[in-house]
């Protein structure tokens, strides 16, 4: 297989670290008409052949894939077999590659999972938090309302991976392990769909306890390319991707959930923009008529600036019109108010990409 370089020498030297020559401010934070804070990063975007058609900032920062990588850690439980085997509908396959709501509709589907491998909530390794349809959403929850593993965000795929290790034998008690076969498994389907190999890619552990895959956003960004074009050499793998596609724009609402960007972007784009958010401000996407991979990352992790950044690149990309804007408006233009509920700012993505790579300030 051909993998894609990143920059040589200087890259290895300072693998995890923040060069200031490289980082590009994207998005602005107003109080007033005075701008407060400002969000720095880099913009990646590919086409169909891997080719770096348009950045900002430093397309080869290495960070975690985090929650981005869920379509992808869904690809050995097709490509094995097993989601077959089990039975797993598309929206179950969704589901497994998104970050879900938390809600009824949600949960009902991965019980569904468990129940088909014959396995319980119990056996859930991802810990319990707020669901999102609350904290996004600006909801407080039910008073004396209890939240279990079943309603994480990540128990989808927990649930897929756990498919992966009955399908296979394996042990369900330490299928977060780094060395479980199951992550092995994924590893190098990761490996693959990306085009950067397995031993340059750092590990660490997610917030769902899961392992978690660090490499350039550029190579993330080819990796949702290669996702939307089904491009493989070999044709299960091409298959698996093919699914794993179609089954994320037939359910728009497994992968994320209402308020949420990655639904938003879905429903403008009439299903043409596949998004996958990931933690500390990552977000990739594929777009579907074009075969390009896109990947924006926020330096300092803030989450309000990385849905503004990646509007307003589909914008320049001319993915977004004024019209699907205007429906995407609370997360492309958001809004501050005060405790008192007053406006008191708003938060803009103010950059311009530019062709090609972006050559480093001497």
């Amino acid at each position: 297989m051909r993998f894609f370089q990143n920059r040589s020498s200087e890259a290895k030297a300072s693998h995890y670290a923040i060069d200031k020559n490289m980082n590009s401010i994207l998005v602005k934070v107003y109080r007033g008409k005075t701008v407060e804070s400002v969000h720095s990063g880099s913009v990646v975007v590919v086409d169909a052949k891997g080719k770096l058609i348009y950045s900002l900032g430093d397309p080869y920062f290495v960070t975690y894939l985090r929650s981005s990588a869920k379509p992808f850690q869904a690809i050995p439980l097709i490509t094995s077999g097993a989601a077959k085997e089990f039975g797993f509908t598309q929206k179950e396959i969704a589901i497994i590659s998104g970050s879900h709501n938390g809600q009824k509709i949600h949960t009902e589907v991965v019980k569904s999972i468990l129940s088909k491998i014959g396995l319980s909530e119990k056996n859930l390794q991802c810990g319990a938090h707020i669901p999102h349809y609350y904290t996004i959403n600006n909801i407080t929850p039910p008073k004396n309302k209890k939240f279990f593993p079943i309603h994480h965000n990540c128990s989808g795929k927990h649930a897929g991976i756990l498919a992966l290790s009955v399908y296979y034998g394996w042990s369900v008690k330490n299928y977060l392990d780094k060395k479980h076969p199951a992550q092995k498994m994924i590893l190098r389907a990761i490996s693959e769909i990306c085009q950067y190999p397995e031993k340059k890619i750092g590990l660490g552990i997610d917030g769902c306890g899961v392992v978690v895959h660090a490499l350039p956003i550029y190579n993330m960004a080819v990796g949702f390319s290669n996702l939307v074009n089904h491009n493989s050499k070999d044709e299960k793998t091409a298959k698996a991707y093919k699914l794993i596609v179609d089954s994320m724009k037939k359910y728009p609402q497994m992968v994320s959930g209402v308020g949420r960007s990655d639904l938003g972007l879905a429903i403008a784009s009439k299903n043409n923009i596949l998004a996958k958010a990931g933690g500390e401000a990552l977000s990739c996407a594929g777009i579907l008529n074009k075969g390009w991979g896109l990947a924006v990352k926020i330096t300092d992790g803030n989450r309000r600036a990385v849905v503004p950044a990646t509007i307003e690149a589909l914008k320049q990309l001319g993915l977004l019109n004024k019209q699907q804007l205007k429906t995407l408006k609370n997360f492309y233009l958001p809004e501050i108010f005060n405790f008192r509920k007053d406006k008191v700012g708003y938060i803009k993505a103010e950059f311009k990409l530019k062709k090609g790579e972006v050559r480093r300030k001497k």
